[in-house]
């Protein structure tokens, strides 16, 4: 990228503006002011930088303007919710709309450099360019992951079986003859799954509603608070409050089953506790101990989170130390029993920790 100046009339000619380089010109060419001849042009200046190849150039130019597009489509969908929500966003809500105003911001200023401040190019635009790349990248972290696992849990919920079930569980809150069969058809469930995802998020975030499975007659309530707090511009009708029970009801045994996953979970980690809090308290030792079983039961607990040689790095000097370092590894995620942890302890006592002397 250069330019060259003509040394009769002073126009330049700037190859950052121009579509054509200087040596693609050819040598008849001339200054189109004063028509002097290319041979008495002179350099004034060039960057450091090669220019693109033109390829390169238009690629980047239709890239640019495609994300440009894309950015915009986002924003229409985007600024009616905002608008609307009535309630402080989630913390996952005000991370992505900040990410999202500040890509907007840098874009729009990439733009302007690229298009009425060429000599502003090569010191910001790379700059912004990678802020761009970045926040965008971020921004594809937070949303697609979720989108994709809501996908895949959602695909089942449109199967035969599965609508059958829907029916059946409908007719138990809907009066209206044949309601059941028509609120749980594919195309019904799929109008409550766009309603629940378009209309119902104006007030609170989905996993609030979500959080946990409910009755038919519990969901047909809960739609209707919601249906009681939509807006004059968007009202939500009853075969719209059906529709998205029916989805609810649809969903419901994935919710079940996450539930579930949850409360196993916790109630493992009570048991690790109570374990930690009965070998902390008392001198528990295994009825039966073997050296090598219970290195072998060392590193396949302890490694599941940290390498095993934190600890070597960092032994316990004393049984009681040893004692402590397992409580706070159980405090951490560490999932045993007591008589798991009695070993552990044990032979940590025995490895590592100092003798009485």
């Amino acid at each position: 990228m250069a330019r060259y100046q003509c040394s009769v009339c002073g126009y330049a000619y700037d190859e950052g503006s121009e579509d054509t380089a200087w040596t693609a010109l050819p040598n008849t060419w001339t200054c189109p002011v004063c028509s002097t001849a290319k041979s008495n042009f002179v350099l004034l200046e060039a960057d450091a930088y090669p220019a693109a190849p033109n390829r390169a150039t238009m690629a980047h130019r239709v890239f640019g303007y495609l994300f440009l597009a894309i950015y915009l489509v986002l924003l229409v969908q985007m600024i009616p919710r905002l608008w609307t929500y009535q309630i402080e966003f989630p913390a996952r809500s005000v991370v992505h709309l900040s990410l999202g105003v500040a890509v907007g911001t840098i874009l729009l200023l990439k733009i302007a450099i690229v298009r009425f401040f060429l000599r502003l190019d090569h010191g910001l635009v790379p700059m912004l360019g990678t802020a761009i790349l970045v926040g965008s990248v971020v921004l594809i972290g937070i949303s697609v992951p979720a989108a994709f696992r809501e996908a895949m849990a959602t695909a089942k919920l449109f199967t035969e079986e599965n609508r059958q079930r829907v029916s059946l569980l409908l007719g138990q809150v809907v009066e209206e003859k044949g309601a059941s069969d028509r609120f749980s058809s594919t195309e019904s469930l799929r109008a409550g799954q766009r309603i629940l995802r378009q209309d119902c998020i104006a007030c609170h975030d989905l996993r609030t509603v979500l959080a946990k499975p409910r009755t038919p007659q519990n969901w047909r309530q809960t739609v209707q608070r919601m249906a009681d707090r939509t807006t004059l511009t968007s009202p939500l009708d009853e075969d719209s409050q059906w529709q998205v029970t029916a989805y609810l009801i649809a969903l419901s045994p994935d919710l079940q089953r996450s539930t579930r996953q949850l409360r196993d979970e916790q109630e493992r980690r009570s048991r690790s506790m109570q374990a930690a809090e009965a070998v902390a308290g008392t001198e528990v030792q295994p009825a039966t101990y073997d050296a090598a079983q219970a290195e072998r039961l060392f590193e396949a607990k302890c490694s599941q989170c940290h390498k095993t040689k934190m600890v070597t790095t960092l032994p316990p000097g004393s049984e009681d130390e040893a004692r402590k370092l397992v409580a706070k590894m159980v405090e951490e995620g560490l999932e045993a029993n007591e008589r798991e942890l009695s070993t552990i302890v044990r032979y940590l006592t025995e490895t590592y920790a100092k003798s009485p002397e």
